[in-house]
């Protein structure tokens, strides 16, 4: 079955990238879509062109975001020293999610994210190389501080959920097994809440620990506890003889200062500076822009926001006359996925691929009833941000 899906990647061979061609990294596709051949390579196929899209085989190089570093770090401990597994922590309870929400944009959480995602991915593919053994990783999810208010429910099952889905999409089969600890009893609410919105392959993975005891016990299935922090139940101290070893994981501490929360722009202008378009529930719209020759290389700046999810691909052809061209007959240069609202007016900027004409579809799939207005703003510009020549079609 792998053989078959590695010989099918001959129809998208111009996108795989080196490094990222190795026989585990497929057969993680197919193992998250249960060996559905068919289904597996669309969806590795929508991915390489994210990765292209975003330029995740550089992502290294793009600066950390300053707040999403301080106060929403992830930390890879190492080894667990069983299974050919990395472990994984994330002080889930500590970070203020309200309080990132109204401070960092959605392009900026997306990079960093998975700037992670990518470090991860490389760490993963040289302890296959060194074992000869499939990787992945064992997540501890600590919810240790968690503070049950009236936004959480709605952050969690919206844009947190959203996130995470963005990030699952495109990295299967990194995560052996997420163990939740320190949960405080009203999580079960927040289970129910969010378990019919993840795949049934995502929840098997998931075991809760309620004691350290629990913790210890899950654990020692998956790690040599010598690998793992003092302070969920294993022995390992950092050089500082810290228990939760803050050399190699950053523990958040405090609440992001308001005067961190974002702020707009020239560059991110107030959403009622937009321009803007209603989609009406479980359709989607196109625009059309034509960017004309210029002798500077050209990169879209978009900018985005909406009070509920929507969804967001791009298409390019480099023939000027296909502005009645279907979609289809395009190249698809962002595939399409969903992002999540965010308090923040977005802001990103990537490489363009050069003269002709873009459509951008925008989509309300995933509604039933309820319209939504998303507000946006497109330009092509230069490097340096000067605009370059465009024509707005429609």
């Amino acid at each position: 079955m792998l053989f078959s899906l590695i010989m099918s990647l001959g129809r998208t061979k111009d996108l795989l990238q080196p490094g990222y061609d190795t026989d585990y990294n497929i057969l993680r596709w197919a193992q998250g879509y249960g060996f559905n051949l068919e289904e597996a390579l669309l969806h590795l196929t929508r991915h390489l062109k994210f990765r292209l899209f975003f330029d995740l085989d550089n992502v290294d190089k793009i600066k950390d975001n300053k707040i999403l570093k301080q106060y929403f770090p992830l930390g890879l401990v190492g080894k667990t020293g069983k299974n050919n597994h990395l472990l994984v922590v994330e002080c889930a309870g500590r970070i203020d999610l309200f309080g990132i929400l109204r401070s960092v944009q959605m392009s900026a959480f997306v990079y960093q994210r998975f700037k992670f995602q990518e470090m991860m991915l490389h760490e993963i593919n040289r302890m296959e190389a060194l074992n000869k053994v499939q990787c992945s990783s064992i997540y501890i999810l600590d919810l240790d501080g968690l503070k049950l208010d009236t936004d959480l429910l709605s952050i969690v099952t919206g844009p947190y959920r959203l996130l995470w889905v963005l990030v699952y999409t495109n990295y299967p089969e990194w995560i052996d097994r997420l163990v939740i600890v320190n949960a405080p009893t009203y999580v079960s609410v927040l289970w129910k809440a969010i378990t019919p919105l993840l795949p049934e392959r995502t929840r098997n993975k998931v075991r809760f620990a309620t004691t350290l005891e629990d913790t210890i016990r899950e654990l020692q299935k998956c790690c040599d506890m010598k690998y793992v922090p003092k302070h969920w139940g294993g022995d390992l101290i950092d050089s500082n003889g810290d228990p939760m070893c803050r050399d190699r994981i950053s523990i958040p501490t405090d609440s992001i200062p308001k005067e961190l929360y974002w702020k707009p722009n020239d560059i991110s202008p107030p959403y009622n500076q937009l321009d803007a378009i209603v989609i009406s529930a479980g359709s989607w719209k196109l625009l059309t822009i034509k960017l004309g020759p210029c002798d500077r290389k050209p990169f879209l700046a978009l900018n985005r926001y909406s009070e509920r999810a929507y969804s967001m691909a791009v298409y390019h052809s480099a023939d000027e006359n296909a502005i009645d061209q279907s979609i289809d007959e395009m190249r698809e240069w962002a595939p399409i996925f969903d992002y999540p609202s965010l308090p923040t007016v977005d802001y990103l900027k990537v490489p363009a691929l050069g003269p002709g004409v873009y459509k951008f579809r925008f989509g309300n799939e995933q509604a039933w009833f309820r319209s939504v207005t998303l507000y946006y703003r497109i330009r092509f510009v230069d490097e340096s941000d000067n605009p370059l020549p465009m024509e707005i079609i429609s």
